[in-house]
């Protein structure tokens, strides 16, 4: 009985020591930051992407009025509307919001600096229903955009308005499109000669520089939110086709006269091919004046080419038939001559024309398709 005892003070004793280093061991674990609980599963602490993420912001526009399209300075004129809906109080991004693509100084809405800023229509950002700040800014100005002319006088054009935040990149503040993302006046304003205007399109996009613009203590790779709204115009092609395409088919018709005048009327077929020349030259140059000087070919700068090298053969044979000696063939025979090559030059004209013009066509690509 007394080992019995014994033993059973001893359990008690064991137990006493145990809890007391449990309690130990607790004591000695909360400032770590552990858990001692029995059956208590461990703190997995905060996971990954639930930290503080950069400032959303809302971004919506409304174009109101497309003034010009100048091809020469490869720019355009626009006025429009661009709002910002954001939650943090302490930032205001219309104050740093930058025009990337705008012309110069020769703004409305300028900065002293040169490029167009957007004029806020509020003096303060105002509160909105749901807790957000909202402040709307008006952008009148030249924008400047590189012109593809490769299908010219069959091109369509995007113009771009294109913004960035000054100071902060993407990892700090990101633009959002809003719903809708953006609208255009479909009033009379929003015309303009020669060129028909389709649905805009409002997209951000990261934009990445290859440089810290000097500043050590950034990375070179970070990238910045970017604003792009992409106003499609597609010009209209029958009044362009009346004033150039036109007067080059009758300098052609004229030109192909020269097969039908006699071969002793040598003087009359020379002065017609050297007036088709001039005439096509003349057209070219007044043409080319109407558009920036690019280093690839444009469709209409073949046309023309094609038809200058109609016309000089057309010259070439006039010296070739003036030449013969028309003892050794009859006027009739020389005459029915003349008018085959005559037919045959022409339709090899129209056809390698023709088919000019179909392979530029068949170039088809939609240009929106980079901003979806």
């Amino acid at each position: 009985m007394e080992k019995w005892g014994v033993a059973r003070c001893l359990r008690h004793v064991s137990v006493a020591l145990m809890r007391v280093v449990l309690v130990v061991v607790a004591a000695l674990a909360i400032p770590l930051g552990l858990t001692a609980s029995v059956g208590a599963a461990p703190d997995p602490g905060p996971g990954p992407g639930t930290g503080p993420g950069p400032d959303k912001v809302t971004v919506g526009a409304f174009i109101n009025d497309l003034q010009d399209i100048d091809l020469v300075s490869e720019n355009f004129t626009v006025d429009f509307y661009l709002w910002m809906r954001w939650s943090n109080p302490e930032i205001d991004p219309s104050l740093t919001l930058e025009s990337m693509n705008s012309e110069g100084t020769q703004n409305t809405t300028s900065s002293s600096t040169g490029g167009v800023v957007g004029k806020p229509i509020y003096d303060e950002p105002l509160d909105m229903p749901d807790g957000t700040k909202y402040q709307a800014l008006r952008f009148q100005g030249v924008f400047s955009r590189k012109m593809n002319l490769e299908k010219y006088p069959f091109d369509t054009q995007v113009l771009e308005m294109v913004f960035e935040d000054q100071r902060s990149n993407v990892t700090q503040l990101e633009f959002v499109p809003d719903t809708p993302p953006v609208t255009k006046n479909e009033g009379p304003s929003l015309t303009i000669p020669g060129y028909k205007v389709g649905k805009p399109i409002l997209i951000v996009v990261p934009h990445r520089y290859p440089t810290n613009f000097g500043d050590i203590s950034a990375r070179a790779d970070v990238p910045y939110s970017r604003i792009i709204i992409a106003l499609p115009v597609t010009r209209d092609v029958l009044p362009y086709l009346v004033k150039l395409v036109l007067p080059i088919f009758i300098v052609i018709l004229i030109t192909s006269l020269i097969y039908l005048l006699p071969a002793r009327l040598e003087d009359a077929r020379a002065g017609i091919g050297i007036t088709a020349m001039l005439t096509i030259v003349a057209l070219q140059w007044t043409t080319d004046a109407s558009l920036p000087s690019v280093e690839y070919l444009t469709m209409l700068d073949l046309v023309y080419l094609v038809s200058m090298v109609y016309i000089l053969a057309a010259m070439v044979y006039t010296v070739v038939a003036s030449r013969r000696n028309r003892k050794e063939m009859a006027e009739a025979l020389s005459g029915a001559l003349d008018r085959r090559v005559g037919i045959i030059s022409l339709v090899a004209y129209l056809v390698i024309l023709g088919l000019t013009l179909a392979y530029y066509l068949s170039q088809h690509y939609n240009v929106l398709d980079q901003y979806i």
